[in-house]
């Protein structure tokens, strides 16, 4: 038994040695010690930082009497008996909403301030899609129904069909490449872990991405998508994302505070997941949504882009009755056939929720409790403003 166990031993030895070997030391001490994601992740993470603007807008101060109204309202919501206990049941870390450019309800809780930096997650994902319309009007990306090969042509190395693949593709999570999100050993070949942890998202991405279905022909939430869109826009700007962010959109909507967005060992943002900010700050790109691309008067983004991708080109369905539809990185609650809701949804129940026919923004960020999934949260949401239509 011994002599078993000096072997087994060994080979764990050896495999270890042999995943240092081909891969970073430290992207196999991020998979075997972090293990799955975590809400601080961000803290771990080298980043660039995104300059705020030099003058910030402010929201009105809802009043009192908005404020108890909108805790009647949510109260009144089927479950929600107490605010307070809710959001301790729902491990919700801050939580705002904004009606008609006023704040009605903040909220922070577990040691959260409101000048705290919050994760997004997969809201980075919607972020990145406003990126790409800037590029677009500006020139710096002819079309989305350029091939991606145009912006990364050692693609074709690995694959022809790469050059089948457009830019709308991977926004609307069309492309074809292959994508599994169960996590198993010897895990640090495993997608979730390269796309979250590696310590060189630019050569990863080129190496790992593979074809397994014909373009525009299925739906496959993917984060090699969102990698390739970052790198895509990186090559085209000549920039980092976050210097683009930074001129083009973070300094041109009023915000208080500069935001961040992780990187990986060489600097390269974590498209798929990457961006940190202040809650008041983020609602500020709701408001620029809910405006048509449009910030006191300026155009920051093209007013079709905002059409194009936020118009759903997929519908899933959950048991609850909730229908989402997806394009552009962007979901939508679906109402019925003409309404709907927009949002940005992240790991854990981080969402930008906007109503365009209320007018409304809410952010939420937090863990995601046993009780309250993202449907769950949505069919909140949609609650509490059908109150208000």
């Amino acid at each position: 038994m011994k002599k078993e166990i000096k072997y087994f031993i060994i080979l764990i030895l050896i495999l270890i040695a042999s995943f240092i070997i081909y891969w970073s030391p430290l992207y196999v001490f991020r998979v075997f010690t972090w293990q799955d994601a975590d809400y601080d992740d961000f803290k771990k993470f080298k980043f660039n930082t995104i300059e705020k603007s030099e003058i910030p807008f402010n929201f009105y101060d809802g009043s009192s009497v908005q404020k108890e109204a909108f805790i009647s309202q949510f109260e009144s919501i089927p479950g929600i008996v107490s605010l307070e206990n809710f959001w301790c049941e729902s491990q919700t870390y801050a939580f705002l909403v904004i009606r008609n450019d006023t704040l009605l309800y903040e909220h922070y809780a577990e040691g959260h301030l409101k000048t705290d930096l919050q994760t997004s997650f997969s809201v980075s994902k919607s972020i990145l899609s406003i990126l790409v319309g800037i590029a677009i009007q500006e020139g710096k990306i002819n079309s989305e129904d350029d091939p991606i090969t145009k912006y990364i042509p050692e693609l074709i190395d690995q694959d022809s069909g790469f050059s089948e693949i457009t830019v709308s593709h991977l926004l609307k999570m069309m492309s074809g490449l292959a994508y599994d999100d169960n996590v198993k050993f010897p895990f640090v070949n495993c997608d979730d872990p390269l796309t979250y942890y590696h310590t060189d998202l630019r050569k990863m991405v080129v190496k790992h991405s593979k074809i397994e279905a014909k373009a525009n022909t299925e739906f496959k939430y993917n984060n090699y998508n969102a990698i390739l869109i970052g790198l895509i826009l990186e090559r085209a700007t000549d920039q980092t994302v976050s210097q683009f962010m930074q001129s083009k959109l973070w300094q041109q909507i009023g915000t208080t505070y500069d935001a961040s967005w992780s990187t990986d060992e060489k600097g390269f943002e974590k498209m798929e997941s990457g961006f940190n900010a202040r809650p008041i700050d983020l609602s500020k790109l709701g408001r620029l949504l809910l405006n048509n691309g449009q910030w006191n008067g300026k155009t920051i983004v093209q007013q079709n882009w905002i059409e194009t991708s936020t118009k759903s080109n997929i519908t899933l369905s959950f048991n609850n009755g909730q229908k989402w539809g997806y394009s552009h990185m962007w979901w939508t609650a679906i109402k019925d056939s003409t309404n709907y809701d927009i949002f940005g949804n992240g790991r854990f129940g981080q969402f930008l929720y906007l109503s365009p026919e209320s007018n409304t923004i809410i952010v939420r960020h937090g863990l995601e409790s046993d009780a309250y999934n993202d449907d769950d949260w949505t069919a909140i949401f949609k609650s509490y403003l059908s109150i208000n239509d």
